[in-house]
């Protein structure tokens, strides 16, 4: 087996050639990228300080800087001073990911017709996975969010903060961090209009939708939890439509 590179090593990436297409710091940023796809570098490998990667791409430390920047500000690598410092590529953040998601679906516009179809969705996979894999501790887990939730069905925002936890959480007793971090960034823009119409009768009823979502992983049936929660979904979806919650995207940003 061929012998790996030590991660406080500098990997050697293909010096960019300056044709015109795009600036030097760009070539950089983009041949970073292309070796992190490509898994010939990962996170926490070490890329050199400014000068090693200013002498291996054949730039100026002004061009290496300016990619450093850019990588630094994309989340790919993260910047250390002293001895054992430099460039290396950072670790991933669901967190950061997920804000991302949301700011970024909020710029595009989209509707929430869309969003709220593709929770729908996710959810009903999520819930499904769940029910193969979530732990008794994690279902336990799932059983004590609804029941503080149950406090606050008088409070819309404290309610609905609540409520995403919930969905959160059973996300990560799916297994799936693609799944977790991608409902994590679309709640995060749903919040505010599923809390605007929640009154203390409707939480209820989604509480109740929700222990049966539950009592279904709890019996490790899949399909009865994909269906309960695409079918509660599905409910929220018609009434938001009613009461014309929709219609009002654009107005509400």
């Amino acid at each position: 087996m061929d012998a790996q590179p030590a991660r406080d090593e500098a990997l050697p990436l293909p010096r960019p050639r300056g044709d015109g297409a795009t600036t030097l710091s760009e070539r950089i940023v983009a041949e970073v990228k292309a070796a992190l796809f490509d898994r010939r570098i990962g996170p926490g490998d070490h890329l050199g300080s400014e000068a090693t990667i200013a002498q291996r791409f054949g730039v100026s430390r002004m061009a290496a800087r300016d990619a450093i920047r850019a990588l630094v500000a994309q989340g790919i690598a993260t910047v250390r001073k002293g001895p054992s410092g430099g460039v290396r590529i950072a670790t991933g953040d669901p967190d950061r990911f997920a804000e991302s998601l949301a700011v970024q679906l909020r710029l595009l516009g989209v509707e929430l017709s869309d969003l709220i179809e593709a929770q729908i969705a996710a959810e009903a996979a999520t819930a499904e996975l769940a029910a193969q894999r979530a732990s008794e501790d994690e279902v336990e887990g799932l059983r004590a969010i609804l029941l503080h939730a149950a406090d606050h069905v008088d409070d819309p925002a404290r309610f609905m903060e609540e409520i995403v936890a919930f969905h959160t959480g059973l996300a990560r007793a799916a297994g799936n961090v693609v799944l977790a971090t991608f409902l994590q960034g679309v709640l995060r823009v749903l919040i505010d209009t599923y809390g605007r119409n929640t009154t203390a009768e409707r939480a209820q009823s989604v509480l109740r939708s929700y222990q049966a979502v539950i009592d279904a992983v709890w019996r490790h049936d899949g399909e009865a939890a994909r269906v309960l929660m695409r079918t509660h979904l599905g409910q929220a979806y018609a009434s938001l439509a009613a009461a014309g919650a929709l219609a009002r995207t654009r107005s509400a940003q």
